[in-house]
């Protein structure tokens, strides 16, 4: 479905007559409600409406596990409709082989040469960031489009192009606002920003221009949607409802707050404030995600071998995690990456996945030929798969339901761990602390938190342990100078002495460092001369 956002640039669309296959003129797939809930936004629309009433409350009520449940949950699976559309089977495989097996590998190649290469990392970085909110509005014009040929509405080329126009200028507004100078990405999922030095890098686009260029884009697509409005106002009210509802979706996911950032009006309603939007874009890019696996669900039941609801989320589950899981575990530092997963690792994968991702739905889902068939007239979705190895595809199976697993149990790992650390159990957090790196899940800033906070609980030794397993992962002079306060508290001055210097070798300019040094070496100036006397 994301990749209704490849319709964009081709959907040829023109006077959609009913199919004889379907109810003439219905626009459903499986029906009004969950159509309009979970392919339109309508849920989303319904959870803006909460937040506008009571958005500071439901944010500080809102428990940290719920956004690693829904990234989980909703965010993995989707990922993975895309990859079985695409491999599972042979005959796809070959028809996509450009972007299966060639894009694949360019996409994977510079995933590991970014790993070690800043430069590399940064493009993917910013590269992903950049195309995603094209990705998202790219899937709302393509289900419009969807929508409207299903219910029999006449689409000519212009009219087509004005409905296109609309949703790619609400884009434009969110790349001019993301690309202004000194701007960062504000749309990173939660629990994926780095840390370290791979990052988002805007194009620098000058403040005034960019309010310029923001005002004649913005009205230009107030423009574009009152044109839509009124080529349209005669069109049956069962068929532009989900039309008007995806559109008002871009409106709420895009075009007003990033609007509202752009020429600089700072909102009052919580909701709107990009101060807040990394916590209200989960919900987005879940409405997003919920939007893909329903139209993809569709398409599964169309092909043949459908089992249920249950069974295809299962195996788009598995296969999304396999995608995330993977890499995780064969480029965490203990084993071949030098990345810690909260210092690059995390938004290195987020970004390989992604950009994958949209390659891939950038080829399947175009309103024409089998897709066309199958979305528009309701037709059968078939695949010719030819002889198989009988192990292949039970391997591939059992390994992404491995991977599935290790999945589930890091992400509940992690919640664990924070649960565990700030009740100050802290025998448990360090048994939990000890096999999430396993997992692909080791992360430096945590690993220092909780040394600090062992540190303040006078567990000298136990600080020490976790403090040098951040500064392995991440040098930082915070690590060292809490390892040296640990020796002060011990009166072990030589010691801290060592870890004060260590903390002043990485920033040789700090005052306070430098003051921390003098006082330490003072300190052990007798223990010293007693020790050799």
């Amino acid at each position: 479905m994301q990749r209704f956002a490849g319709l964009a640039d081709h959907v040829p669309v023109t006077t959609a007559a009913p199919s004889p296959r379907s109810a003439p003129g219905s626009p459903w797939l499986f029906g009004p409600r969950s159509d309009l809930l979970f392919g339109c936004g309508l849920l989303y629309t319904l959870l803006f409406g909460a937040f506008l009433v009571a958005g500071p409350e439901l944010r500080s009520l809102q428990p940290l596990w719920v956004a690693a449940a829904v990234t989980l949950l909703i965010g993995t699976p989707h990922y993975g409709a895309t990859l079985l559309r695409v491999y599972e089977h042979r005959s796809d495989r070959r028809g996509y082989v450009i972007f299966s097996l060639w894009a694949t590998l360019v996409v994977i190649a510079a995933f590991v040469a970014g790993l070690w290469l800043p430069a590399v990392g940064i493009f993917l970085v910013t590269l992903y960031l950049s195309w995603s909110p094209w990705h998202y509005t790219g899937q709302n014009y393509g289900l419009a489009v969807m929508f409207l040929r299903r219910g029999g509405v006449a689409l000519d080329p212009r009219l087509k192009r004005w409905l296109y126009l609309s949703f790619l200028l609400s884009f434009v507004l969110v790349f001019l606002e993301m690309h202004t100078a000194a701007q960062a990405a504000s749309d990173v999922p939660a629990g994926y920003a780095s840390l370290g030095g791979v990052h988002f890098a805007p194009l620098g686009i000058p403040v005034e221009v960019a309010k310029g260029a923001g005002l004649v884009v913005f009205a230009a697509y107030v423009l574009a949607l009152g044109r839509c409005v009124i080529a349209f106002r005669s069109a049956p009210a069962r068929v532009l409802l989900p039309v008007a509802l995806l559109a008002f979706s871009q409106v709420l996911w895009f075009s007003l707050p990033f609007a509202l950032k752009l020429f600089g009006v700072a909102p009052k309603l919580d909701v709107l404030s990009f101060e807040f939007r990394t916590h209200y874009f989960l919900w987005i890019a879940g409405a997003h995600s919920l939007q893909y696996l329903w139209v993809t669900a569709y398409y599964a039941r169309q092909a043949g071998n459908w089992r249920g609801q249950l069974p295809n989320y299962l195996r788009v589950f598995a296969a999304g995690a396999a995608a995330w899981t993977l890499p995780a575990l064969v480029f965490s530092p203990l084993a071949f990456g030098p990345l810690a997963f909260d210092h690059g690792l995390a938004l290195m994968i987020a970004a390989a996945v992604n950009l994958h991702h949209f390659i891939l739905d950038g080829a399947i889902w175009k309103l024409r030929g089998r897709i066309a068939e199958v979305l528009i007239r309701s037709g059968p979705a078939v695949s010719e798969d030819g002889p198989r190895r009988a192990f292949v595809r039970p391997l591939v199976w059992a390994s992404c339901a491995a991977l599935l697993l290790v999945n589930v149990v890091g992400v509940i790992g992690e919640q664990l761990f924070v649960r565990e650390v700030e009740s100050q159990r802290y025998t448990s957090a360090k048994r939990i602390a000890e096999w999430l790196p396993w997992l692909g899940r080791d992360r430096a800033s945590w690993r220092l938190e909780f040394g600090e906070r062992l540190l303040r609980g006078r567990y000298f030794g136990e600080a020490r342990q976790q403090l040098r397993v951040s500064e392995a992962l991440a040098p930082s002079a915070k690590a060292q100078v809490l390892i040296g306060m640990s020796y002060e508290a011990q009166q072990d001055w030589a010691r801290a002495v060592e870890a004060y210097e260590a903390a002043l070798a990485q920033d040789p300019d700090d005052a306070e460092l430098q003051e921390l040094v003098a006082r330490a070496r003072a300190a052990a100036a007798p223990q010293s001369a007693a020790s050799n006397s």
